[in-house]
């Protein structure tokens, strides 16, 4: 995408000398509007880089105290967003929801063959089709130059010597499939938010099993500590018995071998 910041170049300096910071709050400089201005074409000029902005609008020996509080300033946030309205806009049509998915279904769904010719040599980068490309993240290349002399300075032919650069592809590395499956799979509510990966889901079932046998084993111990109510005694069995004639008890005649 083209940097809609380089359509803002900084204005030149204002005539004068240029402002010392020591002495010169940063309320000062932003009743300023001209300053105000050149510090902030500045600052988006030089990747939102504070003092290489105060020293490239014409600040001598600025304090970091006082770059921060202009960088912070509200003249100067006003001026930034004014400057970065037409990027903002082309980044509303590009930054959609479709867009965002479509970019991690082609590392999702990318397929490493597409950087390889059919006998298994790597294809030049330009060769390398849009849905491949995205899913690369790094591309490590080597340049090699060599010079040739062409033919002899008597030919009339002869255009002096040349050079060449050759560039051999020495590493590409890919961006996480796992991890666009796994942004897919909870923005399509395949798993839920908590969801991780195997070893998680499987340490996360184990320590709820061992909680459960945590608080089984809790509460045989309450169990057996709380004092038991005595058990109701037994019914005694009482056995009726028919009534003793004590004439039954004296010795009789027939009894008496038995003393």
């Amino acid at each position: 995408m083209e940097d809609l910041t380089q359509r803002f170049p900084p204005d030149p300096p204002p005539k004068g000398k240029p402002v010392l910071a020591p002495v010169v709050n940063a309320t000062a400089i932003t009743r300023q509007p001209a300053l105000v201005r050149l510090f902030a074409q500045h600052f988006v000029h030089n990747g939102f880089n504070a003092m290489k902005a105060a020293a490239a609008a014409g600040f001598v020996n600025p304090s970091p105290t006082f770059v921060r509080n202009l960088a912070d300033s509200p003249a100067v946030k006003k001026v930034i967003a004014e400057l970065l309205g037409p990027y903002n806009d082309a980044l509303s049509h590009v930054v959609t929801p479709e867009t965002v998915k479509r970019e991690l279904a082609r590392i999702a769904f990318g397929d490493v063959r597409g950087l390889f010719h059919s006998d298994g040599s790597i294809k030049d980068i330009s060769d390398i089709d849009d849905d491949t490309a995205a899913g690369i993240s790094t591309v490590e290349v080597e340049l090699k130059r060599t010079r040739t002399e062409g033919a002899s300075p008597d030919d009339p032919d002869f255009a002096g010597p040349t050079e060449r650069t050759e560039t051999r592809i020495l590493k590409i590395k890919r961006y996480d499939k796992l991890a666009a499956l796994n942004i897919l799979a909870r923005h399509t509510k395949l798993v839920g938010d908590e969801a991780q990966d195997g070893v998680n889901a499987l340490a996360g079932a184990l320590a709820s099993r061992l909680d459960a046998a945590k608080r089984r084993m809790t509460s045989a111990e309450a169990e057996d500590v709380e004092p038991r109510a005595p058990s109701p005694p037994s019914p005694q069995r009482v056995v009726q018995s028919e009534p003793i004639d004590t004439a039954d008890l004296e010795p009789r005649d027939e009894d008496a071998d038995l003393y």
